[in-house]
């Protein structure tokens, strides 16, 4: 066991010392704030401290997990070991230069978005703001590095100490938001297509969707027997997150009552796993929210437990409570949609600290490493780029032993229009994702 001395016992202290020291490093810990438990414990042991207790090992903290509520930090990032850092201390006798503790905590909780003043179209927090967009570690499992350093000093001090890790998993998510193309969607969305299709002089998808409408084509967005043979044969469980939401706006899927989507639904919940894609207009309504949650719960007959935003929308804390509030587990909307990488500087599930709170809740995020509409859209790659991006994203988390989660369509998919040629994409990186 690894005793920790600390001046205070904070949930934001309790809560990052689990995290990084358990379930990162697989050690067991206690904290105390008893300094004579601390003197007289003859194990494995280090101060969290301003200063050292004397004759014993410590690790400098900042004021940052001793605080509560949400105030504008100046953070700086410095380079140690050719290793991004931040909260640097200055102390020579402390274990590291930095406060790990310190760092992880703000990266994990999300603390920059609390305070962030500018936002994209949508209402999201640009990637391009990020501490670390800035510091250039986006892509780089930071936390997971910044663990490696604490348990290097660790294992030369305490040599007894057992360290373990997770392992390294893959986890496939798909997103429908249009479940099909043409196929069942009223008289008037269906006229009004075909009149946008001409206007703009799109001959091809015209023609396309005429066929599909005839019955002489299959529908292009129509994927899901392709994807559960593509799945069966790699043993994997993808999940896929539904759009049942009213139309209106950006949230425009076929009917939520159409008897094809019910199927569909209940199909893809039969042999894969179903969870609920919170339209982009339940961020401002929870009522919505709890709407769209309540339908697909009746189709399904069982509780809807995961979640992913549509168009990767969070707004913290007021999403997660809202989730909270309507009965979700899980969620998988911890990424960004104009860049791959580490959003919340990990790449593992983690339990979502609420600020506004000051107290860790039951909810676990799942991280989001990348998506198909990033590679394509916002990085403008082709297929060839993507695998080579896809690639080094996914030998990343494997060095962490982390989860991979990948975010796709069932319409880039079709092979047809913009997305021709990147069904080959997905499928080259289900091959290299997999488990075994």
């Amino acid at each position: 066991m690894l005793l920790i001395y600390t001046s205070a016992l904070t949930p934001r202290l309790e809560y990052i010392f689990s995290l990084l020291l358990e379930e990162m490093l697989g050690l067991k810990i206690k904290l105390t704030n008893n300094q004579q438990d601390f003197k007289e414990f003859s194990g494995a042991k280090f101060s969290y401290s301003k200063e050292p207790e004397p004759g014993q090992l410590f690790i400098e903290a900042v004021n940052f997990l001793f605080e509560t509520g949400v105030a504008r930090q100046s953070i700086k990032v410095h380079r140690w070991e050719n290793l991004p850092i931040v909260f640097q201390t200055t102390n020579p006798a402390s274990l590291l230069p930095f406060d790990p503790f310190a760092a992880a905590f703000y990266m994990v909780s999300r603390y920059e978005e609390y305070e962030a003043g500018h936002h994209d179209k949508y209402g999201r927090f640009p990637a391009v703001e990020s501490i670390a967009s800035h510091g250039k570690f986006l892509e780089i499992p930071i936390v997971h590095y910044w663990a490696r350093k604490l348990e290097s000093v660790l294992q030369s001090h305490f040599p007894e100490l057992s360290f373990s890790h997770r392992s390294y998993c893959y986890v496939p998510t798909i997103d429908i938001d249009h479940a099909y193309a043409f196929r069942y969607r009223s008289l008037v969305r269906t006229l009004g297509g075909i009149g946008r299709t001409f206007f703009h002089g799109h001959f091809q998808d015209l023609l396309l969707r005429m066929r599909v409408l005839a019955g002489k084509t299959p529908d292009p967005y129509d994927n899901y027997e392709y994807l559960q043979k593509l799945n069966e044969a790699h043993s994997l469980k993808p999940l896929f997150f539904i759009l049942f939401a009213d139309y209106g706006g950006k949230d425009n899927n076929i009917p939520v009552t159409h008897p094809a989507l019910l199927r569909l639904v209940r199909n893809l919940d039969k042999y894969q796993g179903v969870g609920i894609h919170p339209s982009l207009s339940s961020n401002k309504h929870y009522s919505k929210l709890e709407s769209e949650i309540k339908n697909l719960t009746a189709v399904l007959n069982r509780k809807i437990t995961r979640s992913r935003q549509h168009f990767l929308k969070l707004s913290l804390p007021k999403t997660y409570q809202g989730l909270i509030k309507a009965g979700i587990q899980e969620d998988y909307s911890m990424g960004y949609a104009s860049h791959p990488g580490f959003r919340a500087g990990i790449a593992m599930p983690f339990r979502f600290f609420d600020l506004s709170k000051n107290q860790v809740t039951a909810l676990i995020i799942h991280p989001v490493i990348l998506m198909d509409v990033t590679l394509k859209d916002y990085l403008r790659l082709t297929p060839e780029k993507s695998l080579q991006k896809i690639e080094q994203m996914i030998a990343i988390v494997k060095s962490v032993n982390g989860e991979f989660v990948s975010l796709w369509h069932n319409e880039s998919l079709g092979e047809t229009g913009r997305w021709k040629g990147w069904r080959i994409v997905y499928e080259k990186l289900v091959k290299m994702a997999k488990t075994n």
